[in-house]
């Protein structure tokens, strides 16, 4: 095994908690819906938010694993690249385990937990992807398109996480959250058309 198989291997293990993380909210809170017995109905409104939020946040995994993929030949495999992987795999980790509530029970409406730790879950989320949105800049040579489709990925990301996390409208918070997953959707037709060489 050489030295990025093992960098790639330790942040796949990381990254794929964190997937597993976001899905194991989602499925908590689902089954929490589900009657608790015979005849006992449970009123739980789970809403757009808290489910918009973890579907942003798995596609976003999923591209910081795909560029993390991308960039093995250019990082430096030490303690120190290990560690500061920890790091954001961690701000990634604790995000996705603050997006559902343990006990979806105890939250009739789930969008009050969103309310209350958005900030944080995004913050994290931001400053995992910090490194990810400089990346192409600083160590790649990108082509005219690329440039400009990077720029665009990252700016918009730049504007609608802080909408997303300061925003007090609903309708605007959820404009912006649905904005971020259509970007992260965009690069499979994105990633296809390259791969067949028409982008």
């Amino acid at each position: 095994m050489s030295g990025n198989d093992f960098l790639f291997s330790l942040f796949t293990l990381l990254l794929g908690f964190i997937l597993i993380e976001v899905l194991s909210g989602l499925m908590r809170t689902l089954r929490a819906r589900l009657p608790s017995g015979p005849g006992v109905r449970v009123d739980i409104h789970i809403g757009w938010l808290t489910p918009l939020l973890g579907i942003y946040t798995m596609l976003n995994v999923l591209l910081w694993w795909g560029t993390l993929w991308g960039m093995l030949g250019i990082l430096p495999v030490g303690y120190d690249t290990m560690t500061i992987g920890l790091i954001l795999c961690s701000l990634f980790y604790f995000a996705a385990s603050m997006i559902f509530p343990d006990d979806a029970r105890a939250w009739p409406d789930v969008d009050e937990w969103f309310w209350m730790h958005r900030r944080l879950v995004l913050g994290c989320i931001l400053g995992a992807n910090l490194p990810l949105m400089l990346e192409p800049f600083v160590l790649e040579k990108l082509g005219t398109s690329e440039l400009v489709v990077n720029a665009v990925v990252v700016s918009s990301q730049l504007l609608l996480l802080p909408l997303a996390m300061y925003s007090r409208m609903k309708w605007l918070v959820t404009a912006a959250l649905t904005s971020l997953v259509a970007i992260h959707l965009s690069f499979i037709p994105l990633d296809f058309l390259h791969r067949h060489g028409v982008w």
